[in-house]
């Protein structure tokens, strides 16, 4: 009985998410720059940066370039170890995300600190303030089809009101 149960669960929902719901394209600002990034939505992904619970966004290194300068991102493993480089006007946007996940126990990610984050997801777009986008020095699609991993949480609505804005009027 529990077999059937479990079975059909499945396939009702398997049937109402496919693999189109789970992209979404989403525009991320930092000190009045920009850049566009495609990213899936991982509904493994519960990341939040510790003192602010603040989400993160995980982003390949590679994909922040035109985002976030050069000396950042040249320097992400001297900068989580403490070393004395000058963040200049990103001082007070740099965040240490503690994290586990398979294959890794205790991992660290450098974040900074995002103005805010756009996200296009069917025909709405959500404006999200409080947001970290954190930096996976790595790949995270061979394929490339995707280069950031968002929370589920991030397109949710907040109990008590909305803390996400619901935009119609601009393009992502």
């Amino acid at each position: 009985m529990g077999f059937i149960i479990i079975t059909t669960a499945f396939k009702i929902i398997k049937t109402k998410i496919n693999k189109k719901d789970m992209k979404c394209k989403i525009k991320v600002i930092i000190n009045s720059n920009y850049t566009y990034l495609n990213a899936i939505i991982d509904t493994g992904n519960f990341l939040r940066e510790p003192i602010t619970k603040m989400p993160v966004i995980v982003a390949s290194k590679d994909c922040l370039e035109d985002l976030v300068p050069g000396y950042i991102l040249d320097n992400i493993d001297k900068i989580i170890n403490g070393n004395d480089i000058d963040l200049k006007d990103y001082s007070n946007k740099i965040r240490i995300i503690p994290f586990t996940s398979l294959g890794k126990e205790n991992g660290i990610l450098l974040g900074i600190k995002a103005d805010f984050v756009l996200i296009e997801q069917e025909e709405d777009i959500i404006k999200i303030n409080n947001v970290i986008v954190g930096i996976y020095n790595g790949v995270l699609n061979r394929s490339g089809r995707y280069n950031a991993l968002i929370g589920l949480d991030l397109l949710e609505e907040k109990e008590g009101g909305t803390e996400n804005e619901h935009i119609r009027d601009i393009k992502v």
